[in-house]
């Protein structure tokens, strides 16, 4: 199968301002992934400004239009990457890579990450998350910000009514009676399934990531420690030792982890910081 029926690249964009560091990363994802379908993913509001962008209006790019409201805030951007509609969208492809405008690709491995049959590989996550420290272990992969997923398996998912497993947990253990019986109704009877738009109200990588593979065991996901020539986000000085001090893929939200060490690695690639 030809590359470009094979898997896409999109890139989410919210604004019509791009910033300095997102427009590296963006151009950085069109010299190394440039030989593949790139498409824009946009609200309605921005089809004029992209139809307008010089990677659409030279061919390079094409773009995909989706409600506003996905776009408003995170929520709403969760909701787009647990609907129907957007695995739908991208179903001539058998996989899609998710690039964000603060993550930034090295080289092309896309093919050979495809032949791995995974179907959703991002970034390891550490314990604490965003707040993890150097010691932390690593407790999952997934990271959505550079991530690669299988269209049909995604599809498959949110289209299928299957109750989940999902507990929220709150820090409010002495909240009224009225409000934890409202909160069990919602979260436990009503947002628990994976049929869209029943899915439990969380961060969508975290759906894809542990609450997925729970309730469907064909949903192929790595090892964390698999994930880490993948892509790098918190900790990228750490996962780099555990690489073997190699580059991963890609990584992401590289000015907001450890900025002085992805410093120098995108200089090498001639841009200014």
């Amino acid at each position: 199968m030809d590359k470009r029926q094979r898997v896409c690249v999109t890139i989410p964009v919210y604004q019509d301002k791009i910033s300095a560091y997102e427009q590296i990363a963006m151009d950085q994802c069109f010299k190394v992934l440039g030989d593949y379908d790139i498409i824009f993913i946009v609200p309605v509001r921005l089809q004029f400004f992209i139809a307008q962008h010089p990677y659409c209006v030279s061919g390079k790019a094409k773009y995909i239009t989706f409600d506003n409201d996905f776009f408003a805030d995170i929520p709403g951007y969760n909701k787009l990457m647990k609907s129907a509609v957007f695995y739908k969208s991208l179903l001539s492809y058998e996989f899609f890579l998710i690039y964000q405008l603060d993550a930034f690709v090295f080289r092309d491995e896309l093919m050979e990450w495809c032949d791995r049959g995974y179907d959703n590989i991002g970034a390891p996550l550490f314990d604490g998350h965003d707040h993890a420290k150097p010691s932390s272990a690593i407790v999952g992969q997934g990271n959505g910000g550079f991530c690669l997923r299988n269209v049909n398996a995604c599809y498959t998912v949110v289209t299928s009514l299957r109750r989940l497993n999902y507990k929220k947990v709150y820090t409010d253990s002495n909240a009224p009676g009225l409000r934890k019986i409202y909160r069990y109704i919602k979260h436990n009877l009503v947002y628990n399934y994976s049929l869209y738009p029943f899915q439990p109200i969380i961060n969508e990588d975290l759906f894809w990531t542990e609450v997925v593979p729970a309730a469907f065991p064909v949903f192929n996901v790595p090892e964390p420690l698999n994930s880490i020539p993948f892509s790098f986000e918190v900790n990228p000085d750490v996962l780099f030792e555990l690489n073997g001090m190699m580059l991963p893929f890609g990584c992401h939200a590289w000015w907001r982890y450890n900025f002085d060490f992805w410093k120098p690695h995108i200089q090498a690639f001639g841009y200014e910081l």
